[in-house]
């Protein structure tokens, strides 16, 4: 990108107003009104690539898995009457199909180029229980359990990422490490692929009554971060905070 930048440019009035018809008839009530009323842009300049690598510094990937579970301990694990239990009840194919049937006409495509409502719902609109095994068995159980063919590994930890313009509130310069200049900043958006994101929302309703019971048993300020915008987000980037300055601070 730095080496053949690209400018990005925006919809024409008609573009936008056909783009806002079709998301309408659709159904697509909130994307159609974004289309008329959003002013984002592309971020696509000399500078991008140095912008987004700024804010998504490269961690260190030498974990310390002393205290994480083997292989074996898993294959045990998954042998177990509780998994066969919850792998059977919060991970069927009814469970899929039900988080899939909601999802908003012409959303955002994935790496692959599905669609959650266009593409993958409709697999399951018929009656072929032996297909539908197949799907959750290869497209969605890998995510939960962790079995990818070694070739496909980067593949299925990607996803569709883009920049797009973000203005400085109020006019101030947000200043920029990398090598970028002190002008508008960039926000990166990435689309992961649609059975990650059906898998980990499955798994969340799974797993959330047991953790929420456990943090508001352990923690007493806990709720702090109950009714806000994303608390998870915002949980995570106060321990990273306290991570970051080595402060000796109970959670």
């Amino acid at each position: 990108m730095a080496a053949n930048p690209h400018t990005g440019k925006a919809r024409t009035a008609t573009q936008l107003d056909a783009l806002a018809q079709k998301l309408a008839r659709a159904g697509n009530y909130s994307k159609s009104c974004q289309a008329v009323c959003s002013d984002s842009t592309p971020s696509l300049g000399s500078h991008t690539l140095a912008k987004l690598q700024a804010k998504n510094p490269q961690g260190s990937e030498d974990f310390d898995k002393k205290n994480w579970p083997s292989a074996a301990d898993m294959d045990a694990l998954r042998q177990e009457d509780d998994w066969l239990h919850v792998a059977e009840e919060h991970f069927s194919v009814d469970n899929i199909r039900k988080y899939l049937a909601p999802s908003p006409p012409l959303s955002a495509q994935d790496a692959d180029g599905w669609r959650p409502r266009e593409h993958v719902a409709l697999l399951f609109s018929e009656e072929d229980e032996e297909f539908h095994n197949l799907i959750r068995k290869h497209m969605v159980m890998p995510f939960v359990i962790g079995d990818f063919f070694p070739g496909h590994s980067e593949e299925v930890a990607g996803g569709k990422y883009f920049a797009l313009v973000k203005p400085n509130a109020g006019g101030v310069p947000i200043p920029n490490v990398g090598g970028a200049p002190v002008d508008a900043d960039v926000r990166g958006i990435v689309i992961g692929s649609t059975w990650r994101r059906c898998s980990a929302s499955r798994a969340m309703a799974e797993s959330s009554l047991a953790v929420a019971g456990y943090l508001l048993g352990q923690y007493g300020n806990f709720l702090q971060f109950a009714g806000q915008k994303d608390g998870a987000t915002r949980r995570a980037q106060i321990v990273q905070l306290l991570l970051a300055n080595h402060v000796d601070h109970s959670v």
